[in-house]
């Protein structure tokens, strides 16, 4: 990263805060859309012609809430009939109408007439994609001959989905400069988080720094800031108005931007460490710029849940925890506390303190610092690049706590294998399908497993009690960290000596510095006072899943059953798609209808470690095992296959599958794992991940699972700010491969190439 490129990036973090500033300063601007004049003149007589009615039922959608409608649901599906608006104004170079209902379905339709001076009409029939039940923005070129326009409705259909709607038609601003304005919304924002989020750590770590503190430098010190300033707004939130908030978080934010600037600017613009280092940085960086732009792209997999909204999960899923760290965002927002009962009900059949509070808390800054007005119930408004209620804010700053992991991979090897070795497994961990998708999904796994990564660093230099700490700071960003700390304890006693005082002392260190931060947050989920019909509330349901199977109490046998299908789904390439049982099962399909093969195979990507990993770097990982059995026995036991038994034991519950449930460190400690073994001079894996193509032939992996199932789904739900799909699309491309360019360019570095950095491991 050159100077330049540093100051661009700081200084385009300052537009994102001008630009929230702006937002909420001049909620006005742009001007709001506005109805079009009747072209009589007339005031105070009805704008229809016709039996349609309002209907209450639909959501908004991109429809401005203060226009008036007309639909052909008057009591139900059965009403037929037609209705027409008045003639208005065509005095606009393009005009907009809602579209509501199902036009295209047999006997509904739905046109706009123009007329010209001479009296002649144009109709333009409405052919686009079906909205359904939430209101979309029908865009059209007004013919330049054309002095009046109104709006035509036909409903010849009684049967169910048949009927259609429409809204006044009005002028705004052309939906490509909003799709525009969006775009550079996302693209400021995500220069904010990074800057906000990986600035403080990268600038701010002190020379003499090992790999751990650096780690834990990296990781928490802008996350620490933020998430102190989120607590500060929360608890200041019932005695400010919601703009004296944004204000607030704005002020924040531009303090905290303002001191990375300085700091910045007294390096030189430039980023400490080594080469190694800011390439792994880079890594991260593009990662995420390809996730936001494939986030930006207005069509997901066919089945995706939460579809068409904001919230949208970008997977084929019945998980809703892509948002869960939004709900506190969304509480501190209104005033709510962590343990009130509009909260609960946010977080039902779980609490607030089920999950870790770090994630959202880091959020709250960064969403209302930049004009966002998290709305009062779960985010659902119609899908936009960027919305208002803040939680495409709130997916960037997710995806740059996941994406810390990929340099932190890079510390985590580099006392290991040295600089080149450890550059190349951060960029095989940046290019794996579960890598990329795993950033992309909004939940804070990947966060947690940078914390237990950077755990693992220190406890190997010998320092517990930090260790602990960052034990305890990767719980509170997820629980799946508990799964892994027995495994610690233990390398950290054989990393102590063979005394049985000094192994006891290593455990106990780790133990008592984890616990200080673990058990306070389990009590106040205990303790705290919670609705009584949730039954799940803290961290107690999550132990039940080792008595669970398929989500049901078990008996012996359906619970063998179960760990047996979660096994074969996770270590065997296509057992899920093969086998009848997992094949037919409910999960693997979509909460809306029922599946395609094709969009059923996006599960390999998220379930299934062969394909998690990539099948390529996948078959490297079979070659180097044998090796690794014979030399680095103990950390195979201690990270690949104890964990494994322990998560198909806890996890098998749920049958398709482990690797989306807790399986983020066990891939990241096989590709370790993978690239301890190939830095020993294996003759076969050195040779394959040392070479320059090797980040060329993980390329296609990640481009299947992000674009197959989204180019080859038959029916994408309408959306209105679909102007630069093609811009997104290019942009994600742009940069898996300049990531891919990045990697191989190292492996002929002098400095970074991994053939010249060998060194003894584990």
């Amino acid at each position: 990263m050159s100077p330049r490129f540093l100051r661009l990036l700081w200084l385009t973090a300052g537009l994102g805060l001008v630009l929230g500033w702006w937002s909420e300063a001049l909620p006005g601007w742009p001007a709001p859309p506005r109805g079009l004049p009747r072209a009589d003149g007339r005031s105070g007589v009805p704008w229809l012609e016709g039996p349609f009615q309002p209907d209450g039922r639909l959501q908004w959608g991109d429809l401005p809430a203060h226009l008036e409608t007309a639909s052909s649901h008057v009591g139900g599906d059965a009403f037929t009939g037609r209705a027409a608006s008045a003639w208005f104004r065509a005095n606009r170079r393009t005009v907009y109408v809602g579209v509501a209902g199902y036009p295209g379905r047999p006997g509904c339709a739905l046109r706009l007439e123009f007329r010209d001076a001479a009296g002649a009409i144009t109709a333009v029939p409405y052919r686009g994609a079906v909205p359904a039940e939430t209101w979309q923005v029908w865009e059209v070129r007004r013919p330049p001959e054309a002095v009046a326009v109104r709006v035509v409705g036909e409903d010849a259909s009684a049967a169910h989905q048949g009927w259609v709607a429409f809204s006044h038609p009005f002028r705004a601003w052309p939906l490509a400069a909003a799709a525009a304005f969006a775009a550079l919304r996302v693209l400021t924002t995500l220069a904010l988080c990074l800057v906000l989020l990986w600035g403080p750590g990268l600038l701010a770590t002190p020379a003499t720094a090992g790999a751990g503190a650096r780690a834990c430098w990296f990781l928490g010190a802008g996350p620490l800031v933020l998430a102190a300033s989120g607590v500060i707004l929360w608890a200041a939130a019932p005695w400010l108005a919601a703009g004296t908030r944004g204000v607030l978080a704005a002020a924040l934010l531009g303090a905290l931007w303002l001191a990375v600037g300085a700091r910045a600017r007294r390096l030189g613009w430039r980023l400490p460490g080594e080469a190694g280092w800011r390439h792994a940085v880079a890594a991260a960086a593009l990662a995420v710029a390809a996730v936001a732009a494939k986030a930006s792209f207005s069509t997901g997999t066919a089945g995706e849940l939460f579809r068409g909204t904001v919230s949208r999960n970008f997977a084929l899923s019945d998980r809703i925890d892509s948002r869960f760290s939004f709900y506190a965002v969304q509480a501190a927002a209104h005033g709510w506390g962590p343990a009130a009962e509009r909260t609960e009900r946010f977080y039902y059949p779980w609490t607030y303190f089920s999950r870790g509070p770090l994630p959202g808390l880091v959020a709250i800054p960064l969403v209302l610092g930049t004009g966002g007005r998290p709305p009062a119930e779960h985010a659902e408004e119609t899908w936009s690049p960027f919305d208002a209620g803040g939680f495409a804010t709130y997916r960037l700053a997710q995806y740059a706590l996941a994406a810390a992991v990929i340099p932190v991979v890079y510390l985590l090897l580099l006392p290991l294998a040295g600089a080149g070795w450890a550059l190349a497994g951060a960029g095989l961990l940046a290019l794996t399908p579960f890598g990329l998708h795993e950033i992309l999904f909004t939940w804070p796994k990947w966060a947690a497993t940078a914390w237990l990564a950077a755990a693992f660093t220190l406890v190997h230099a010998r320092q517990p009690m930090v260790a602990g700490i960052a034990v305890g700071l990767g719980f509170l960003h997820h629980p799946l960290v508990l799964l892994w700390t027995p495994w610690l304890a233990l390398w950290a006693a054989g990393r102590h000596g063979p005394g049985g005082r000094a192994q006891l002392a290593g455990v106990t260190k780790l133990t008592v510095a984890s616990a200080a931060l673990v058990l306070p947050w389990m009590l106040a989920g205990r303790l705290l006072p919670h609705l009584p019909e949730t039954p799940f509330a803290g961290q107690d349901g999550f132990i039940r899943y080792f008595l669970l199977a398929d989500a049901q109490h078990a008996t012996l046998e359906t619970w063998l059953r179960t760990r047996w299908m979660n096994l074969a789904n996770t270590f065997v390439p296509l057992h899920l798609l093969l086998d009848p049982a997992s094949a037919g099962h409910f999960r693997l399909s979509s909460a809306y209808e029922p599946s395609s093969w094709l969009t059923r195979l996006t599960f390999l990507w998220w379930n299934t470690l062969p394909f998690a990993l990539g099948v390529g770097l996948w078959g490297i990982t079979l070659a180097a095992f044998p090796r690794a059995w014979r030399t680095h026995r103990a950390a195979v036991v201690l990270f690949a296959a104890a964990p494994a038994l322990l998560l198909i034991v806890y996890w098998g519950w749920e049958p398709l599958g482990l690797m989306r449930e807790c399986g983020h460190p066990l891939l990241l400690a096989l590709v370790v794992l993978t690239v301890l073994v190939a830095a020993e001079s294996a003759p076969g894996p050195a040779a394959w991940l040392a070479h320059p193509a090797a980040p060329w032939f993980q390329l296609p992996g990640a481009l299947v699972m992000f674009w197959l199932p989204v180019l080859a789904n038959p029916s994408p739900p309408a959306v209105r700010l679909a102007h630069l799909d093609g811009l997104h699309l290019a942009l994600n491309l742009t940069a898996l491969g300049t990531l891919a360019w990045m990697l191989a360019r190292a492996r002929r570095d002098p400095t970074l190439s991994p053939t010249l950095c060998l060194r003894p491991s584990l």
